[in-house]
């Protein structure tokens, strides 16, 4: 049986291009309830464009029963997968019995690297309804629960870059990438809840990271501004297309958290003009954000990776709430990393900051 994309459960953003749906912020991906006996896949990609170290991953979960909730994912894929080839046959699912499994493929490297799209998707079997748990959605008095939706808008830390590496031992690789390890998708598991990332390593709001003791200018080339209106701007030019805006009806969230200024602290080095544009601009993606999305709450955060910036995130929400009272928005703020933690590549939060983060805005937003 051929299966239609439309058939299937999308989480993230996508692009549809020549028939093909590309899936490539991390975490993004697709889902799908069966009867049967085996499932196979085509996904494309562009190996030849990136070393060994920065070809797309893809994690693979493979649950018995018909729970598609964020909550019912397992801590670890049943296997994982990197996209070698222009086209990856990949059998996503073979057992000699029929059984009633969920099946969902996850892009665990980010999009910044190499991308992934869905060619094809043929199953042994038969579509199942899919049956959905919210355990902890967060409602009021006299509301129905139903599966919250969180947007994030990050960096590095969101897409769970180099979760799997050590400090000072290991560089960066795509196959340490793991956003369902970091604090934005924990969160949203804890609340049952549904997610979009639009994030990006290195990213910043004044200036991408630059090194501190030898770049005298700021790295302007591709801030989050001019790239989160965009469905996947990165892919839409490898594949000369002008940029598709996204289309807010697609994805209405209820919550938008924005985590930014990690790479921007490079930059500002504690001069006071260069913080001020900082928290202008931050505002400015607020009421960005806000404007798009007018009935989100919006949560801004900072400190895993450098606390320089914390006090300028809660002066840009006050600024903005002074010109928007009746949106609700707050900063919520974290302490920097611990060693005692642990230290993932490239000096990134390990996976117990991660859970640690989450922790603190998974309370934190129960409470908005």
């Amino acid at each position: 049986m051929n299966v239609n994309k439309e058939d299937l459960i999308w989480s993230g953003r996508y692009l549809d291009h020549e028939g093909l749906r590309y899936f490539d912020y991390s975490a993004s991906g697709f889902c799908f309830v069966m009867k049967g006996r085996r499932a196979e896949t085509v996904i494309l990609s562009d190996p030849e464009a990136w070393n060994e170290a920065n070809k797309a991953v893809l994690g693979i979960f493979i649950t018995e029963g018909s729970n598609t909730s964020i909550a019912a994912i397992p801590e670890e894929p049943t296997s994982r997968v990197t996209l070698t080839e222009r086209e990856n046959h990949i059998v996503l699912f073979d057992s000699p019995v029929e059984k009633t499994v969920t099946v969902r493929v996850m892009k665990f490297s980010e999009c910044a690297f190499g991308y992934a799209g869905l060619k094809s998707l043929e199953i042994d079997g038969e579509l199942e309804p899919a049956a959905t748990s919210v355990p902890e959605a967060l409602e009021g008095p006299g509301q129905k629960a139903e599966t919250l939706k969180l947007e994030f808008i990050g960096d590095s830390i969101t897409c769970g870059y180099g979760i799997e590496g050590l400090w000072e031992k290991d560089t960066f690789t795509t196959q340490q990438e793991r956003p369902d390890k970091a604090y934005a998708f924990l969160t949203a598991k804890a609340l049952g809840a549904d997610l979009q990332l639009c994030s990006w390593s290195g990213i910043g709001l004044i200036s991408n990271y630059v090194d501190p003791e030898t770049i005298m200018l700021p790295d302007t080339h591709w801030l989050m501004q001019a790239n989160w209106p965009y469905t996947d701007k990165s892919l839409s030019l490898r594949l000369g297309l002008e940029p598709e805006v996204w289309d807010a009806s697609r994805y209405q969230p209820d919550i938008v958290v924005i985590h930014l200024g990690t790479n921007d602290i490079s930059w500002v080095r504690g001069m006071e003009e260069r913080r001020l544009e900082y928290v202008a601009q931050l505002r400015h993606l607020i009421e960005a954000v806000h404007r798009r999305s007018p009935r989100a709450k919006i949560c801004c955060c900072l400190g895993i990776m450098g606390e320089a910036l914390n006090a300028s995130v809660k002066e840009a929400v006050e600024l903005f709430k002074k010109d928007f009272p009746a949106v609700t928005a707050k900063a919520v703020l974290f302490s920097q990393q611990l060693e005692a933690d642990g230290i993932g590549a490239d000096w990134h939060p390990s996976p117990v900051t991660h859970k640690k983060a989450a922790e603190l805005l998974s309370a934190a937003l129960r409470s908005f």
